[in-house]
C-alpha cells in the first residue's frame, strides 16, 4: 500500500517489501512471491486536476476559525477538526442494481456534514482534501 509519495522519498506499508523508505531506483521485489512490484504515482499540481468517478464526491473540510467569538485567540494545538465540509467536485452518479445512473445527492459548492472519520485523504501541497462515496456523505447544510 502506497502511504505517500514525496519527489525523493516513496514511502510504503507492506508485510512483504523489505523496505519501509525506498530512495533508489532498483526495482522491488515481492519477498512472497519474488515478482516485481511496480508503483506508480503521479504528482497533483492542483486539486482541480482531480475528477471524480461515479458516486465519489471531493471535499474540503470548514477550518475552525482562529478566533472565538468573544474575541479569544485559540492556538492551532486547541483546534479541533470540524464535520463540516465544502463539495468542490462530485462524480457523475452511481448505477443501481438494474444498470440505470443514479445522480448525487449533493453538487459542487454545497456544505455538508461528513463523517469524523472515512474517506479517502488526499493532500495537495499543504492543502488536505477527503474523497467520500455520496452514500457516506451524512446530510446537506442549508446556510
Amino acid at each position: 500500500r502506497l502511504v505517500r509519495c514525496d519527489q525523493d522519498v516513496v514511502r510504503i506499508i507492506s508485510p512483504h517489501l523489505s523496505t519501509q523508505n525506498i530512495v533508489s531506483s532498483q526495482p522491488l521485489v515481492n519477498q512472497s512471491t519474488d515478482s516485481p512490484v511496480v508503483i506508480m504515482s503521479t504528482t497533483l499540481k492542483s486539486i482541480k486536476s482531480l475528477a471524480p468517478l461515479l458516486d465519489r464526491v471531493l471535499v474540503q473540510r470548514v477550518k475552525m476559525e482562529a478566533k472565538t467569538a468573544s474575541g479569544i485567540f485559540l492556538p492551532e494545538s486547541s483546534r479541533k477538526e470540524l464535520n463540516e465540509a465544502r463539495v468542490l467536485a462530485v462524480g457523475p452518479g452511481g448505477l443501481d442494481k438494474d444498470g440505470k445512473r443514479v445522480a448525487c445527492g449533493v453538487k459542487v459548492g454545497d456544505k455538508v456534514l461528513i463523517p469524523q472519520y472515512g474517506g479517502s485523504p488526499i493532500k495537495v501541497g499543504d492543502e488536505e482534501f477527503s474523497l467520500f462515496k455520496d452514500h457516506d456523505i451524512l446530510a446537506k447544510i442549508n446556510e
